[in-house]
């Protein structure tokens, strides 16, 4: 059960609005820039989704030129951002895969570690193939995720941020991850 007093003064934050304002400008222009070339759009996402916290410059600069290249894609997926994302990188790819296909479709959750190992007890199968353990992870967080955001404390969180910014326009997954996000933030 959360604490709606806590999450009213989370979202009165400027933090809150912050993140806003950067998701709004991210999500306004990725369709009108080239994400390979324009630094001011990535400066604005890599400080969005803390894409400067663990990934190298070049995954960076290969991470913008799949998003260029996968931004047209009607039926883009988890898997193929994943496999993809792997052919140039041993980094972790899961956040980012989950976060470029989340870009490019909105109704893709972003995969948080903290949340999944936190809120749903979700850790990382450690046995089988790579690409089948993530993935399947992946779409349980997911599933899990919006579940969450659809239940009674999920539903609390959407009203106080509609309440605080009544035109943000913007899935009810992404209010309850900021909210979510920013409560972790609190915490560490």
């Amino acid at each position: 059960m959360i604490d709606i007093a806590n999450v009213k003064g989370i979202v009165a934050s400027d933090a809150i609005a912050d993140m806003l304002r950067k998701y709004k400008f991210v999500t306004g222009a990725l369709f009108s820039t080239d994400a390979s070339d324009d630094y001011t759009f990535q400066d604005a996402y890599c400080d969005l989704y803390r894409l400067n916290d663990g990934y190298s410059e070049k995954f960076r600069t290969q991470f913008f030129y799949l998003l260029e290249e996968m931004k047209r894609m009607s039926n883009i997926s988890f898997r193929e951002a994943f496999e993809r994302l792997r052919e140039v990188s041993n980094e972790n790819v899961m956040p980012a895969a989950s976060i470029l296909v989340h870009t490019i479709n909105p109704r893709f959750a972003i995969w948080d570690e903290i949340l999944a190992k936190e809120f749903f007890k979700l850790e990382i199968p450690q046995d089988g193939n790579p690409v089948e353990r993530f993935c399947r992870r992946y779409e349980d967080f997911s599933d899990m995720f919006y579940a969450y955001t659809n239940s009674p404390d999920g539903e609390k969180m959407v009203k106080a941020f509609d309440e605080r910014f009544p035109s943000a326009e913007i899935p009810d997954v992404i209010k309850v991850g900021f909210i979510i996000c920013h409560m972790e933030d609190l915490e560490n």
